[in-house]
């Protein structure tokens, strides 16, 4: 029998004792820890809280490999176990069949792999809450157009989210906002700056909590922007700020909506404010030679009178009744117009004959026309062809009767003509007609203005009894139905002629 010599038998005594403490440490440690065989892929031996962690007991963990335990989608490589040095998250399997989430720390010898695993499943869960929330206010701040941003007067700089970066610089690659003072200023545009200034600038003398800037800025692509800025405001006891902060959203859209609210209502009040005019001058209108007709009518029936008198009573009856007549049908027709009722009847007019058929007194106003030394002439240049283009007649005569009817309104002599021109563009024939007076002429900055509905010119030198101000309104919309345009020339003193064309087809013969 061997004799061994006392070191060999303290050294063996102290050896179990460290791998006494050594086990004690093991299956008192806080975190699971399991010991796998490199060769059978089994558990060789696990701690308490292990077995805590997964659910089962230490012999039902020696007859288990770890692929019962751990989850790892379309793989049955464990990465752990191939891996040294390096935490792995994985999704892991209990008893019970719940889910966990554990963070798996591995150690690789040879003959063993040793992990350390802890249980991340409620930081995890935290995590993805926190992930989930942001990702929410992205998308809030995208679909919103508006993203936070700060400003610390020690650095001096605005930093921003990534939509801030997206509104002021039109880039979706930018993930953050970062600019100075003076470089947020620059973007402004250039007419808002000295607003935009002022208004920090005196917010912060007031020692403003909070305030908002509503201002235009101009992207580095040169797109103009309109901004809402929210911000807010930390002082300290001394009143120094510390820390700016708040939101930025684009309004653009929103600005747009308002600007044409805007002017619709601006112009409503206008159309309002024409429409009483209107009236008033419509009532004055309707009373005029309703007036006349009663009033001839009452000296017809109650006074003696002669044959020629009575002649020229009916004929300032008769003309009083085309006066009203004519404003009756304007305010019908306008209004058929605007409700869309108007129909066109589309046919190939014989424009020559057309013109020579004119009965310029059955347009104009007779008791004006009587009290003017004016001629009226048609201007046909095109006596030996006949000319046809696709309108609707009736309207046609509609125009020209509405033009020259307002021709001699403001000419009080001279002479009025009217007609049409025949040009050539790109192979094709186009017809300009016209209506040419000699009398007051417009001022230019009047010339838009005379084609709405209800306006009239007046001052000191025109009577206040020139009609209900629709001829011009009715012209334009007939012109444009029957897909033509309607221009003017004129100058003040040098008489005015009204231009209109079609784009409908012409043809020769």
């Amino acid at each position: 029998m061997a004799v061994f010599p006392i070191r060999f038998w303290l050294n063996r005594i102290k050896s179990r004792h460290i791998f006494s403490r050594y086990k004690e440490v093991f299956d008192l440690a806080g975190h699971a820890i399991v010991l796998i065989s490199n060769r059978t892929n089994h558990f060789v031996t696990v701690n308490q809280a292990a077995c805590n962690l997964f659910g089962y007991s230490k012999s039902e963990f020696l007859k288990m490999s770890p692929t019962r335990l751990f989850i790892q989608a379309e793989t049955t490589d464990f990465d752990f176990m191939n891996t040294t040095g390096r935490n792995i998250v994985i999704p892991a399997k209990r008893k019970d069949g719940s889910i966990i989430t554990v963070n798996i720390f591995s150690s690789i010898s040879v003959r063993f792999c040793i992990c350390i695993i802890n249980d991340v499943t409620e930081e995890y869960r935290i995590r993805r809450a926190l992930e989930m929330n942001e990702e929410r206010l992205r998308d809030a701040q995208r679909i919103g157009k508006f993203g936070w941003w700060e400003f610390r007067p020690e650095t001096g700089m605005y930093i921003g989210s990534e939509e801030l970066a997206r509104i002021f610089t039109d880039d979706p690659g930018n993930s953050s906002a970062s600019m100075t003072y003076k470089e947020s200023i620059a973007l402004a545009h250039p007419e808002d700056r000295s607003y935009v200034r002022s208004t920090i600038e005196a917010a912060m003398e007031q020692k403003a909590d909070a305030f908002v800037v509503h201002y235009r800025i101009i992207t580095p692509a040169g797109k103009i922007k309109t901004i809402e800025v929210n911000s807010h405001a930390k002082y300290d006891e001394n009143g120094h700020l510390l820390l700016r902060y708040g939101t930025c959203q684009d309004v653009s859209e929103n600005q747009a909506i308002m600007d044409e609210l805007i002017l619709a209502r601006h112009k409503a009040e206008e159309s309002d404010k024409l429409k009483s005019a209107f009236l008033a001058n419509f009532s004055h209108e309707i009373r005029t030679p309703l007036n006349a007709m009663m009033g001839f009518i009452n000296i017809m029936t109650s006074i003696s009178t002669s044959e020629k008198e009575r002649e020229e009573m009916v004929h300032l009856i008769e003309a009083n009744s085309k006066r009203l007549l004519r404003i009756i049908n304007d305010t019908i027709d306008l209004s058929r117009i605007e409700s869309n009722n108007m129909e066109i009847k589309y046919s190939n007019v014989d424009i020559n004959n057309f013109l020579s058929n004119i009965q310029p007194s059955l347009f104009f106003d007779q008791l004006i026309y009587e009290t003017k030394e004016l001629t009226i002439r048609c201007v046909n240049e095109s006596n030996n062809k006949r000319i046809f283009q696709y309108l609707d007649e009736s309207r046609l005569g509609q125009i020209f009767g509405n033009l020259l009817n307002n021709a001699i309104k403001f000419t009080d002599r001279g002479e009025i003509t009217y007609g049409y021109k025949l040009t050539e563009s790109n192979h094709a024939d186009i017809i300009t007609y016209y209506v040419k007076d000699t009398g007051s002429g417009i001022s230019p900055e009047l010339i838009d203005e005379i084609f709405k509905p209800f306006y009239q010119i007046w001052n000191e030198n025109l009577p206040k009894s020139q009609g209900a101000g629709l001829g011009l309104a009715i012209c334009k919309r007939l012109v444009e139905m029957m897909k033509g345009r309607i221009w003017v020339d004129s100058a003040p003193g040098s008489g005015t002629t009204v231009f209109f064309s079609f784009s409908t087809p012409v043809r020769t013969a």
